[in-house]
Formats: C-alpha cells, structure tokens, sequence
C-alpha cells in the first residue's frame, strides 16, 4: 500500500519550517518605541490637494484672491510655501482639537492625522 503523497512529503515541509524559524531571526523590537499608524502611512500630496481643494480653496477662500492672497492654496508648490512658512499656525488652526478651519464643515479626525502625518513626513508628493 503506498502513502499518499502529503504524508511524504510531511517531515521535509517541517524541517523547512524548524530551519526557517532558526536560520536568521529578526532583531527585537524596542519596547520604548510604540509604532503608530503615522509611522507606516503613506499619505500622498495628491491626497492632500484633493482634500484642500475640497475644504480650503473652494468659494473664496485660499485661492489666491481677496482677502487670502497670502494663503493661497490654489497649487501644491503655493500650498507647501506657505506650510514652509507657517506650519505651526496652519496646525493648529486645521490639524489641533481645537482647530476652527475649515470654517465651513470642520475635518474629520483622520483627515486631520493624514495631513499631520504628511507635513510631519516632510509633504512629500
């Protein structure tokens, strides 16, 4: 009677397994450091366009014109001269607990982590 060929091929699978699991271990993690969803987000510039041209330069506001000519948000090259500039102010009013813009439907909560974890990434495109 022949075995049938899983159970043949058992042993060579778990001496593969027992060699993988002892051939090269992965250092420890440090246990100071927690990891948090920031750290392995990949939140991309056009991402972040969408949602200011969602929120921030429709109507009036942030476009370049009127009375927000110094916070134009019309591009992404204006939008990250005036982060460059100004990037703790813009935290605090669109990212922080008590952010008060945009004024008209305020941010969700992850929206406001993604862009903070854009701008703490360095906003990269």
């Amino acid at each position: 009677m022949k075995k049938p060929m899983k159970t043949a091929l058992f042993p060579l699978v778990l001496m593969l397994f027992v060699y993988s699991c002892t051939a090269e271990q992965a250092p420890a993690p440090d246990p100071g450091i927690e990891p948090t969803a920031c750290d392995t987000a990949v939140i991309t510039s056009a991402y972040i366009m969408t949602t200011v041209s969602s929120k921030c330069t429709n109507g009036a506001c942030h476009k370049g014109t009127g009375n927000f000519i110094v916070s134009d948000f019309s591009t992404l090259e204006k939008l990250k001269t005036y982060l460059n500039a100004n990037e703790a102010i813009f935290r605090e009013r669109v990212t922080s607990a008590n952010a008060d813009m945009p004024p008209r439907g305020k941010l969700s909560e992850g929206t406001r982590d993604s862009i903070n974890c854009w701008l703490s990434h360095g906003m990269p495109d």
